[in-house]
């Protein structure tokens, strides 16, 4: 790879510039200057370059002669090679206070880049491996794949899902949350900008962070790689059904929704519409509406529904009533509310 490009040439000397007045060349192992706070000599052979790739020791350089301005001019080191030299123009007795700091900076700046390719290369690698486990796609060459990688497909893990578009930076957002996995957990971004992350089960669940700004949708364990899109449907799931009915939450659980999973699936197989007629009287009420979300998430609960809502319990006992009459379905019979439960996901899915 050319460790010094033109792009992170100038990105040292701008970084560097900012701070200082004296100009700022930095060239490449040929001595070529390829960032320079100077336009016109982007291009030209520095000859003070030169001599530091030469004798592989900073260079000073007193007074102005051909190809050379007064300056200093030290080798950047990178794996304990010589990648380029940077320069500062000026007498050297006053920029000698500057000229190591500014070697420093460009060192500095040239590893920060180095790892971030090392990591976007990295995550490439596991955006591929995860979005042919979530689409079964790859057959035995993606667990071969892990395996190249370094990880076990066949450790317990979960799938937490994270809608994408939440971050404007998401090159800065998975850097954040990779500082916060443990070994074995796998990270990868589909075509959707969905983040997902399997992560390892142990003793317990431990969510990263940035990802409990959420909503994450989680979803089941899995034993084996094979179970991967299963974990991560789950999840996807958890997170659309959670979302419509407590929104506002961190996260969204699977176990949490198995049953509401469940229901959708089979209305999902026969979507009449027709078997669902008599809650859409309810739906003209708004009322109505908050009182039967208000009842279920309290259990049925009277007094904790009826604080909820902040209204006497009498008044609850009349809208429920009213429920009644708009749907002819009880929502004090266990069967009825079942039926206003059922009706309620199915229009909230439609």
């Amino acid at each position: 790879m050319a460790f010094m490009t033109r792009e992170l040439a100038q990105e040292i000397v701008n970084r560097t510039m900012a701070i200082l007045d004296w100009n700022i060349n930095v060239m490449n192992e040929e001595g070529i200057i390829i960032g320079s706070g100077d336009a016109n000599r982007i291009g030209d052979v520095h000859e003070g370059a030169i001599l530091v790739l030469r004798h592989k020791k900073k260079i000073e350089v007193r007074e102005e002669r051909e190809g050379m301005k007064p300056g200093i001019n030290f080798p950047i080191f990178f794996n304990e090679q010589i990648v380029g030299v940077v320069g500062i123009t000026g007498d050297p007795r006053e920029v000698q206070a500057f000229a190591e700091l500014i070697k420093m900076s460009a060192e500095l700046v040239l590893e920060q880049s180095f790892l971030l390719e090392q990591f976007q290369w990295k995550q490439r690698i596991q955006n591929d491996l995860v979005n042919q486990l979530i689409t079964g796609t790859g057959g035995a060459a993606v667990v071969e794949k892990a395996g190249s990688l370094g990880i076990n497909p066949d450790l317990p893990r979960v799938a937490l899902v994270l809608e994408g578009g939440t971050e404007p930076d998401e090159q800065n957002l998975l850097r954040s949350i990779e500082f916060e996995l443990d070994k074995g957990d796998v990270l990868g971004v589909t075509p959707s900008n969905e983040i997902i992350l399997f992560k390892v089960v142990g003793k317990g669940l431990k969510i990263p962070r940035r990802f409990r700004s959420g909503p994450v949708g989680v979803g089941g364990v899995t034993e084996s790689s094979r179970d991967w899109r299963n974990s991560y449907e789950q999840g996807k799931l958890a997170l659309a059904i959670g979302r419509r009915m407590r929104p506002g939450l961190p996260v969204y659980s699977y176990e949490e929704y198995r049953i509401e999973a469940l229901l959708l699936r089979m209305i999902e197989q026969d979507p009449d519409i027709e078997r669902f007629a008599y809650y859409l009287p309810l739906l003209e009420h708004a009322e109505g509406v908050e009182t039967l979300d208000a009842y279920l998430q309290e259990n049925g609960e009277l007094n904790r529904t009826a604080e909820r809502l902040f209204i006497h319990r009498n008044t609850l006992r009349y809208r429920l009533d009213k429920i009644f009459q708009w749907t002819g379905k009880d929502p004090r019979k266990i069967r009825d509310l079942m039926e206003l439960y059922v009706a309620k996901l199915f229009h909230e899915s439609h």
